[in-house]
């Protein structure tokens, strides 16, 4: 009889001050857990120090115990402040020897950039005693250290992604043959708060190795269902099952899509469907939600074109504002975003508008209209809509996220409730 399949878990230490700081965002332990999992890894801690080698040494010491493997990452430069390979030395009583093949490399690709050699270079290539390079074009290196297999890698994303997938996770997979199957689903829903989508979920019972977890994103909430199972086949049944159950308390008319569909991509396939072509008109979001429907790979095939109208001049030369309007409701009010709606699709020939104007701030609200206050209109052959949003004193950036995504929602809102589209004919 086989033996059960088991959870294979590791650690993840990420080095460096400006991650502590805040100078920069930590792409690389999202990426590499994201990665992990979806081949079958858990990692059951993520540690952030900084370029400090005894707390490197103290951290990686404590990962050491009880983890079936450990990654780390950054601190493999040359500069003084790359402290993992004296860190590791210590922690794991391993001198630091010359790697000769890869002194060679150094030495041949500095001379063909035209740079010399120095002392900093040459401390690239001393690495603990039992180190493998991962390659030679980069600083990564592993080595197995009490029967635990051990990573390290260099802190420039692009070079911890192509390490991970072409040596670190091939190497586990082989060493952890026998391990867990996972599986995790998002479904994204429009229209209820958290507090609601709880409510409704909890009756649902579902199997043993499913857990349901709740995260609210950027104008709507998300359903995560995390499966475990002893192969593939297994977890995408026990999947199913748990995602077919939560669809049917939530309710199919609130949920926009799944996983990596958003709002952006679901809107393009609908407009798509209908032969519709979508024109923009942006006041406070300058063109922000002009990028998320462009960021989407086609978009030219139901996209015509974007107004950034940031003045009243504009909102009169390019939408056809009545002047008389703007001085009368102000350019942040329902009927001008009406206007701009109707004028935009007026003027491009598009079957649907979309229209924000609103305050972002942090200057220029009032007491009848403060910082925060938008409004949105939305326009289609199926019917008009507009509604006033206030998203508070927010940071200006916050202020246009959050009008640009509950623009997209409000489209989604009319494209999904309309009638079945007709048969598209449109090259």
């Amino acid at each position: 009889m086989a033996d059960k399949p088991s959870h294979v878990t590791g650690s993840l230490i990420t080095i460096g001050d400006e991650i502590l700081l805040g100078d920069i965002i930590n792409g690389n332990a999202r990426h590499i857990a994201a990665e992990l999992r979806g081949c079958g890894f858990l990692l059951d801690r993520i540690i952030t120090v900084g370029d400090i080698e005894d707390d490197i040494v103290e951290y990686l010491g404590k990962c050491l115990e009880g983890s079936n493997f450990v990654i780390v990452t950054g601190g493999l430069g040359p500069t003084d402040d790359d402290r993992t390979c004296a860190a590791v030395s210590k922690a794991m009583q391993r001198p630091l020897i010359c790697n000769r093949d890869y002194a060679q490399w150094l030495r041949e690709h500095l001379g063909q950039a035209g740079l010399g050699w120095t002392k900093e270079v040459e401390r690239m290539a001393e690495l603990p005693e039992g180190a493998v390079k991962l390659g030679m074009d980069s600083a990564g290196f592993s080595l197995i250290h009490k029967d635990i297999p051990c990573y390290f890698l260099p802190g420039v994303p692009e070079e911890v992604k192509l390490l991970l997938g072409k040596m670190v996770i091939p190497d586990l997979e082989a060493r952890f043959p026998n391990r867990c199957a996972y599986l995790k689903h998002i479904i994204r829903i429009q229209g209820m708060p958290e507090a609601q989508i709880n409510q409704k979920l909890r009756s649902l019972e579902p199997d043993q190795d499913v857990e349901i977890g709740y995260y609210p994103q950027q104008g709507e909430n998300w359903v995560s269902i995390f499966a475990t199972g002893k192969d593939g086949q297994e977890c995408r049944d026990i999947m199913m099952r748990a995602k077919d159950k939560v669809v049917a308390l939530i309710g199919e008319r609130h949920i926009s899509g799944h996983n990596d569909d958003c709002l952006e991509k679901v809107i393009g396939r609908l407009l798509r469907e209908r032969c519709w072509r979508l024109v923009l008109a942006e006041s406070c979001t300058g063109g922000l939600l002009s990028r998320k429907i462009t960021a989407v790979s086609g978009a030219s095939d139901y996209l015509d074109r974007g107004f950034v109208t940031y003045s009243n001049r504009a909102k009169q030369e390019l939408l056809g504002v009545p002047e008389k309007l703007l001085s009368g409701c102000g350019a942040v009010s329902s009927e001008v975003a009406r206007a701009m709606a109707q004028g935009a699709a007026r003027n491009a020939g598009a079957e649907v508008a979309i229209a924000i104007t609103g305050v972002a701030g942090p200057t220029g609200g009032s007491k009848e209209k403060p910082v925060g206050t938008v409004f949105i209109a939305c326009v289609t052959p199926e019917g008009q809509r507009v509604k006033k949003y206030s998203f508070g004193a927010q940071p200006r950036e916050q202020i246009q996220e959050s009008s640009a995504q509950a623009a997209l929602a409000m489209l989604w809102e009319l494209l999904a409730g309309g009638k079945k589209p007709p048969v598209c004919d449109r090259l």
